[in-house]
């Protein structure tokens, strides 16, 4: 029998919410009432903490406007996206400056002159606090556009349909999906995912135009709730993919695209810990499976038999390189691979040869596939990442494996590629195991002493850390800070056993991981402690959580973004979206072995009476992801232990979801207000401007 507690109405952060209940091993949780978010008490203190935190930041204003403009000037006045092109025309999207969202256009191929919109996301969002387009697929014939809408950030979508000749929508309304839809080769009906109670995509339907959802066919329902359903169009856009997925384990069905009256077709019934995806050509279907092969392999079978006795590789398993994804094209099959940690391409002209390994352009770190819609052409589109230059599209001649630049990321004001470098270094974990630790700083700040660095960390899902561009980080390596990305294990950055070395009952090599390379930094006198800065958000906020009630290293400032750091209470509550699915990645804290590890290590459950560095901890209250009251337990309970002055900030967005503010404008000043904590954290005043 649960006890309660009586409550009395929150105080004024910083001061601290009371008791109110238990949860549901027994064990007092003096903070569970904040779940409920109907009670307006709960409701009450966030507004107090999102209060007391603007009132904290109030002398930062000065900085932020500064961070606000300078990030705003690196916006060009109109960019356009590169064209791809997709049967008579080419589609793009725009860019501007003055917009807070995308345009999409199109236009006839080799006719510059016959723009037309698509969708402007500006105008859909109009009005609208949060806004998110989900999906958006114009039909086979190209004559009617099918988009999805989330205005509030719960993730869950509205798919509409807008004839494009005289910009009308559709009758057609489709509420509750997942934003993921595929068209039929028909022009006539969409294939769609809806959400059961608990969030999860589990049904696929058929909705044929001018029809009421009411009377959609459903065509597949998954009733595990350990596997989330998704559909996709194949490269060959002969079929439609339905893919169910858990963390460890897949199954796919296949869809006569052009057939609206059939029924889905197993391809291999799931087995236990084996993933796969599929592609087809021909009479041939293609297979990225991890069935006998950690680091996934590629297969070739019979389309009409699909019998596992008809397997023959096409790339073996290999120990040192990891096959993480592939295209099919009429003529050739293009494979994503990751060697030495760092994603590359490898282009196979037929199935019996090794093919090439596409070479990175000059200082690319990480080549990947862009959007491809042609089966039935020499031409592969693929983009370029790197830590110190914009992101790079290229078209690919897979003939001769020849790359032409297309074009590189514009980035206004005084931005100049040459006055950044990157470097990799390698930290010794617990069990010497070598992590890799990538930084990118601007030139001038190097004076030979330690600088004030952001340690970014992640480590889960299998999720790689990428070496990406940004814009906005701009602004703090022009103020001398070093932003450093780790790639702990719980990712796949080395391959798939890097992955596996990083959950269920290996979890705790992530947390080592990324102390290590805190120790590293400061040893190596990159940086010291009181200019340690440590950031990661959602999974990568208990990485954060973690290292807070770690005595091994300490840092001047942590900043927790929706962290997932009540992890055994969430994935006891078969309620919550994630929880069942969660358990192939964390365990079943139903298992007391389970329950004790993932106790062992969970931040709330772990936090300590001690001294804390600055913290800055965020929340969404549509958040379906991370729900909003784990980072406020969280918060609460850390006021009650700390015996510091040091700030500890909860702010909630009350009116978005897991990934924050959704316009360019309220996301400009939302990293502002990320930044300006950071900076005065580690910055003197005179060097914070």
């Amino acid at each position: 029998m649960s006890q309660h507690i009586s409550k009395q109405n929150p105080p004024i952060a910083p001061a601290l919410p009371h008791t109110h209940t238990i949860h549901s091993d027994q064990r007092i949780d003096p903070y569970f009432w904040l779940k409920d978010r109907n009670d307006p008490a709960v409701k009450a203190y966030l507004d107090a903490e999102n209060a007391y935190a603007e009132s904290w930041l109030k002398h930062t204003e000065p900085l932020r406007k500064n961070l606000v403009k300078e990030m705003y000037s690196r916006i060009v006045e109109t960019d356009t996206s590169v064209p791809v092109k997709r049967g008579p025309f080419e589609y793009y999207f725009k860019d501007e400056q003055q917009s807070d969202y995308l345009s999409h256009h199109r236009r006839k191929i080799g006719d510059p002159e016959s723009e037309e919109l698509v969708i402007d996301e500006n105008v859909l969002a109009k009005g609208r606090k949060y806004f998110d387009l989900g999906n958006l697929e114009v039909s086979p014939d190209h004559q009617l556009a099918a988009f999805a809408t989330d205005f509030r950030g719960d993730e869950i979508y509205t798919i509409e349909v807008l004839r494009l000749k005289n910009r009308k929508l559709l009758p057609d309304k489709l509420n509750n999906t997942s934003g993921n839809f595929v068209w039929t080769q028909s022009n006539s009906a969409l294939i769609y995912t809806t959400l059961n109670e608990v969030h999860r995509p589990h049904r696929v339907y058929r909705h044929r135009l001018g029809e009421s959802q009411e009377s959609d066919e459903l065509i597949f329902e998954e009733l595990d709730d350990a596997y989330y359903v998704s559909v996709s169009e194949s490269d060959s856009e002969r079929f439609i993919q339905i893919n169910l997925k858990s963390a460890i384990t897949s199954e796919v069905y296949l869809l006569d695209a052009k057939d609206d009256q059939c029924h889905p077709r197993l391809v291999f019934e799931r087995t236990h810990d084996v993933l796969y995806r599929v592609q087809d050509r021909g009479d041939a279907l293609y297979v990225l499976t991890n069935d006998n092969a950690v680091n996934f392999r590629l297969i070739r079978t019979k389309l009409d038999r699909l019998d596992r006795s008809d397997w023959i590789d096409v790339i073996p398993h290999q120990d040192q390189v990891t096959l993480t994804g592939f295209k099919v094209f009429s003529e050739f099959i293009v494979v994503e691979e990751r060697r030495n940690g760092l994603p590359t391409i490898r282009v196979l002209q037929d199935d019996t040869s090794e093919g090439y390994t596409v070479q990175n352009p000059e200082k690319i770190q990480e080549l990947r596939l862009h959007r491809n819609w042609e089966f039935d052409t020499t031409i592969c589109r693929v983009g370029g990442n790197s830590l110190d230059l914009p992101y790079s599209v290229y078209d690919l001649e897979m003939t001769t494996g020849v790359t032409t630049h297309l074009k590189t990321q514009p980035i206004g004001g005084d931005f100049d590629p040459k006055d950044y470098s990157t470097e990799k270094h390698l930290a010794i974990s617990h069990d010497g195991t070598e992590i890799p630790i990538y930084l990118v700083y601007s030139k001038k700040a190097l004076n030979g002493q330690p600088a004030p660095l952001l340690l970014n960390g992640y480590g889960a899902y299998g999720i790689n850390s990428s070496l990406y561009f940004s814009s906005k980080r701009l602004s703090l390596l022009n103020r001398g800070i070093i932003f450093a990305i780790t790639q702990i294990r719980g990712g796949s950055e080395m391959g798939r056993g890097w992955y596996l070395d990083g959950k269920l009952d290996r979890k705790k090599n992530t947390f080592h991981d990324f102390n290590a390379c805190a120790n590293y930094l400061i040893n190596e006198g990159i940086t010291s402690q009181d200019q340690l800065a440590i950031i990661g958000g959602s999974a990568g906020g208990l990485v954060v959580g973690n290292f807070l009630n770690s005595d091994s290293v300490r840092c001047k400032a942590a900043l927790a973004m929706v962290p997932f750091v009540d992890i055994v209470t969430t994935i006891l509550d078969d309620t919550l979206p994630l929880s069942v699915v969660e358990r192939d990645e964390w365990g079943d804290p139903n298992d007391p072995e389970y329950y004790d590890y993932m106790k062992s290590y969970s931040p709330y459950d772990n936090t300590q009476r001690k001294d804390y560095p600055a913290l800055y901890i965020t929340a969404g209250l549509n958040d379906p992801r991370v729900g909003y009251w784990e980072p406020a337990k969280w918060a609460a309970k850390i006021r009650q232990c700390k015996t510091d002055n040091n700030p500890l900030l909860l702010i909630t967005e009350m009116d978005s979801g897991h990934s924050g503010a959704s316009g360019r404008l309220d996301s400009l000043h939302e990293t502002a207000r990320d930044y300006a904590f950071i900076i005065t954290q580690l910055l003197s005043e005179s060097d914070s401007q």
